[in-house]
């Protein structure tokens, strides 16, 4: 694509834009910084009230490796995001009583080196950030394709010896098979008609 030549006029004002921007561009990146360090704590803050609400409930439908892989995810991913809001935080506000520099060369050199330091703290703030967030994407992928689904046909059966819970296998003149939901859930548990005093439907045992 073919360019206007720009008038001396253009070329001037841009050259002085240029170098007013080498002494604005420590500000810039920190008002960058701390967009980021918003949207870290505030992702941060949720992720936590959702885990505190509901992670425990659904944790505990998985099978039992299942439940510490998810823990894992989900705890690393925490920390990632702290350590990315952290990094942003230093980016947006620099280091805790860092010296003060009044004098022409210094300052240059100490902006110069700030800069340099500045953006390493974006890139490492939002490589947590994206390494966190994959990790929120795989403990919500193993809770979705390895939570149990629970049990149908759940029921109470009160008996003369005891109460039992169980998925209804099925139901005979002479006895009750239930299928037990704890413990050794392959042995079918077998109870007399006799003793049964009654059955109810159950949503957990």
């Amino acid at each position: 694509m073919n360019q206007r030549p720009l008038s001396p006029g253009l070329v001037r004002r841009w050259t002085e834009l240029g170098r007013e921007l080498e002494f604005s561009q420590l500000e810039l990146l920190r008002k960058q910084a701390e967009g980021w360090r918003n949207g870290l704590i505030g992702l941060t803050a949720l992720i936590t009230v959702l885990a505190a609400l509901k992670g425990r409930d659904d944790l505990s439908k998985l099978p039992s490796p299942w439940q510490t892989v998810a823990s894992s995810l989900l705890g690393t991913a925490f920390l990632l995001l702290v350590v990315g809001t952290l990094l942003a935080v230093r980016a947006s506000f620099g280091k805790p009583g860092e010296e003060t520099f009044i004098y022409g060369r210094s300052l240059r050199s100490w902006t110069l080196t700030e800069v340099g330091r500045v953006r390493r703290a974006i890139y490492l703030s939002v490589t947590a950030f994206a390494l966190g967030m994959t990790l929120v994407a795989a403990a919500v992928g193993v809770s979705w394709t390895h939570t149990e689904d629970p049990a149908t046909d759940l029921v109470k059966v009160a008996t003369t010896t005891g109460d039992f819970c169980g998925q209804l296998v099925s139901y005979a003149p002479s006895n009750v098979t239930l299928l037990p939901t704890t413990g050794d859930t392959t042995k079918p548990l077998v109870l007399r008609t006799a003793d049964v005093r009654k059955i109810t439907p159950a949503t957990a045992c």
